[in-house]
């Protein structure tokens, strides 16, 4: 037998006690830390892979008294369940789950006490809980009957609903009715069951103190209840009241704890992922699976910080926003949170026809989305405009509550954190792979590249150009104008290649001081001394201010190789062939193209 399991039978015998005679009523108090002890030491909660298959039917039948116990759902919960949604995410069916048991859990041990109470309590025809339904409402939770069917589950007392309402008020501490007139029955019975006695009580909330509902015992005897009972149903009530608010409290950590929990996991993965797109990845897995939402957008600046495009949108009307570009001028509440790096919140009344544009005017409108939050991530926790933001639409009509928008605010500061390690990052395996002066990849990159694409060719079965170039009397240029003047030569001449080849497909490189390697993807020798002979006359109308009478010009030698499937040597081998047929079109005169040729004693010359 478990601890809770003696607390509450201790528990029952001092309630019993307390009843039997009017001199142990001193027993109730006891009674009660008995009942709330048991409660709080019974089995936790299931953990987020538990079953739900041993959640209780809700009506229940005492086989020993006939009584059927019914039990009404509870209403007090804060959190957002994400039925009826485009994404119903796997953290809002955890928290559902949570609140099931921790509902069906109050509710059997308010069920344990209407039980007691009817069987030690003499001519009880019915007991019950009434809880909060909203400022002004009281319903139905839990009762214990006589008969199957003779209360109204849906019952509903207010402040002007007769006998009852008078708990509502401030001043009173207790009803008790000995000789109801005319024998009339209660508002909550669906026959004319004749109540001649009433006991009642109201539940207080150990929270704030505010009235949220009633204890009520009644008999079809009259005179069945005095003075002692109705102290003995105050101890009662508080003990119920707090049993609520212990299991409320309790499932509202468990949640919390559970998805604080999913936050940490979050953060490994972010320590992990130095990738600025896994990065991105992780913050739509995220949302996904905590985040209730019709549509879900996320949005990211460019390195220039003017303009950023949406780099996912999925829910309603989600392809109207893929890939959408925006600039900070923009209009939309999206672009504002971003631009102001604030939260941002709205809420549309049903019926209401002004669109608020979440980008610009030129977007798809939908006036079904009436709940808007959006939370932006900013590298830096001052920045003045933020790099991220997640947007979240819902057709709901209630907002988003405090605890979403802050477990998102707590994920928000861990995300910004990560983004901008992983930009550090990548700026620095960038800078590490490229020349500082011409922004060219170099010399170690261009192998890791071209050992990549040389699988990709082995499998395609195509062939891949590998060109060597050479500036054109470089050394006198250095000599005769300076290293300044030839670092401006360099950068032009690099970018001039790189406009020459295709950008997304080719690879161009600093090899070392004045010489470039390009590697054409995909292409045959006829394609590969085209695009030399382009770029070398490309280069050769070139012409450098050198604020003297005639602009500088230069040329450019090359060499060419072509790396077919079959060839057996390693990469070095190919760009040491280029090199040879770069050697003899200097040695021919310059300011030509030579391809390498393994059949004849001297490459040809184009």
């Amino acid at each position: 037998m478990s601890v809770s399991e003696i607390l509450f039978i201790v528990a029952g015998l001092l309630v019993g006690l307390s009843f039997l005679n009017g001199m142990f009523l001193f027993l109730i108090p006891f009674a009660v830390v008995a009942f709330v002890l048991a409660w709080m030491n019974r089995p936790r909660l299931a953990g987020p892979g538990a079953s739900t298959a041993t959640l209780p039917v809700i009506t229940l039948k005492n086989r020993a008294t006939g009584t059927t116990p019914v039990v009404a759902p509870d209403l007090r919960s804060e959190f957002r369940n994400g039925n009826g949604m485009a994404n119903e995410p796997e953290a809002a069916l955890k928290v559902s789950q949570v609140w099931a048991r921790a509902n069906a859990d109050i509710n059997r041990a308010m069920i344990d006490l209407l039980l007691a109470l009817k069987g030690i309590v003499p001519n009880v025809n019915s007991a019950l809980v009434f809880s909060q339904r909203n400022a002004k409402e009281w319903g139905v939770r839990n009762y214990v009957n006589d008969k199957e069917v003779s209360v109204n589950p849906s019952t509903v007392i207010t402040e002007t609903s007769g006998l009852l309402s008078q708990l509502f008020r401030s001043g009173v501490d207790r009803l008790l009715e000995g000789d109801l007139p005319g024998c009339k029955s209660l508002q909550y019975y669906v026959d004319n069951t004749p109540i001649k006695s009433v006991v009642a009580v109201p539940l207080i909330d150990h929270g704030s103190g505010v009235r949220v509902g009633a204890l009520i015992l009644d008999s079809v005897c009259p005179n069945a209840f005095n003075n002692a009972t109705a102290r003995a149903l105050t101890y009662v009530a508080g003990a119920i009241s707090m049993l609520d608010y212990k299991g409320f409290y309790s499932a509202q950590k468990h949640i919390a704890l559970q998805q604080y929990s999913g936050l940490y996991n979050y953060l490994r993965k972010f320590f992990k992922t130095m990738s600025v797109n896994d990065i991105y990845k992780e913050i739509i897995n995220y949302v996904r699976a905590n985040m209730a939402y019709d549509r879900l957008t996320i949005m990211a600046m460019d390195k220039d910080k003017d303009s950023g495009r949406v780099i996912h949108c999925d829910g309603v009307d989600a392809d109207q926003f893929v890939n959408k570009r925006f600039t900070l001028s923009d209009k939309g509440i999206f672009v504002l949170s971003i631009m102001r790096n604030r939260p941002m919140e709205r809420s549309f009344l049903p019926g209401f026809k002004d669109y608020l544009p979440r980008l610009n005017d030129s977007e798809k409108r939908n006036l079904n989305l009436r709940q808007i939050f959006v939370m932006p991530i900013a590298a830096e926790h001052d920045a003045a405009t933020a790099d991220i933001a997640i947007c979240l639409e819902s057709s709901s009509s209630l907002p988003y509550n405090d605890h979403e928008k802050e477990l998102l605010k707590a994920f928000a500061s861990v995300a910004g954190f990560a983004y901008d390690r992983a930009c550090k990052f990548e700026m620095g395996r960038e800078q590490a792979m490229r020349d500082g002066h011409t922004g060219l990849i170099n010399k170690k990159t261009l192998f890791e590249k071209l050992r990549a694409e040389k699988s990709r060719a082995d499998r395609g079965k195509y062939s891949i150009g590998v060109l060597m170039m050479d500036i054109d009397h470089f050394k006198s240029v250095n000599d005769t104008y300076g290293h300044p003047i030839g670092d401006v030569v360099i950068k032009g001449i690099a970018d001039t290649i790189s406009k020459e080849i295709r950008s997304d497909i080719d690879i161009v490189a600093r090899f070392g001081g004045e010489e470039f390697v390009v590697g054409l993807i995909e292409t045959d020798a006829n394609g590969m001394v085209e695009t030399a002979e382009r770029i070398r006359k490309a280069v050769q109308k070139l012409s450098f201010d050198i604020h003297q009478a005639e602009p500088l010009r230069v040329t450019v030698s090359i060499g060419a190789f072509l790396l077919q499937p079959n060839f057996n040597g390693d990469l070095q081998k190919a760009v040491n062939n280029a090199d040879q047929a770069l050697y003899r079109a200097k040695e021919g005169g310059r300011n030509q193209v030579v391809q390498f040729q393994t059949a004849e004693p001297e490459p040809a010359t184009v």
